[in-house]
């Protein structure tokens, strides 16, 4: 199975502001390479925030010359398609792929993902937290954080160490040991990445909404 860890850093709250992509690929446990690019974004989504510059280091005057996401995607694609993406917090890292894609026009690939806060969570409850840098620190993985190459190697890492310690061949049986769904990004919609007790609340949500809809229903004259 192919693992392709991905890692974004953006200019400001938009997550169509990608500033640089970080990629490792895993061809089941062994690495195959890792890749880091800076990227132009575009101006219509706003200027880099003192904040994120501050978080990640990179500057406008870095990117200016930099090739936008459309040059840099040929690079990512044929890696990306048919993989399992692994992204530390993958409701943002597939949130600025989705919506960068669709803001150039692009189709989205079709591959699943799974988030490794989530795994993380389940495969060592006794940490502190689960943030990057302190999963990474626990499993003596290097990691120069908010450096997209330094994230995305870190996190596909943590992938491979739950599951080398669970005995999971890959992620799906990962997924069936763990409680968890693979999230699904395909050209035709997309599903989330979650938990057994997360699926149940949607659920139940949805439930409720469908029982709140009829009663007004049955309620208008």
């Amino acid at each position: 199975m192919k693992y392709v860890a991905l890692d974004f850093e953006t200019a400001n709250s938009s997550p169509c502001s990608a500033c640089s992509v970080g990629v490792s690929v895993f061809e089941d446990r062994e690495l195959l390479h890792s890749d880091v690019y800076l990227i132009r974004p575009p101006k219509a989504f706003g200027a880099f925030h003192w904040f994120n510059i501050k978080v990640h280091g990179i500057t406008p005057a870095m990117v200016k010359n930099s090739p936008a996401f459309p040059e840099i995607w040929p690079l990512l694609q044929p890696d990306i398609e048919d993989s399992v993406l692994v992204c530390h917090n993958a409701m943002f890292d597939t949130a600025v792929l989705c919506k960068t894609l669709t803001h150039y026009g692009l189709d989205l690939p079709r591959c699943r993902y799974v988030c490794t806060v989530k795994v993380s969570q389940k495969v060592w409850p006794e940490l502190q937290n689960h943030k990057l840098d302190t999963v990474s620190s626990a499993l003596d993985i290097a990691l120069n954080h908010h450096e997209a190459g330094s994230d995305a190697l870190a996190c596909g890492m943590i992938l491979q160490e739950a599951l080398k310690q669970t005995g999971s061949a890959d992620a799906d049986v990962l997924a069936d040991k763990i409680g968890m769904r693979l999230g699904k990004i395909a050209p035709e919609g997309c599903i989330s990445c979650s938990t057994a007790q997360e699926i149940a609340r949607q659920k139940e949500r949805a439930a409720q909404k469908r029982t709140y809809t009829s009663r007004r229903i049955q309620k208008q004259p």
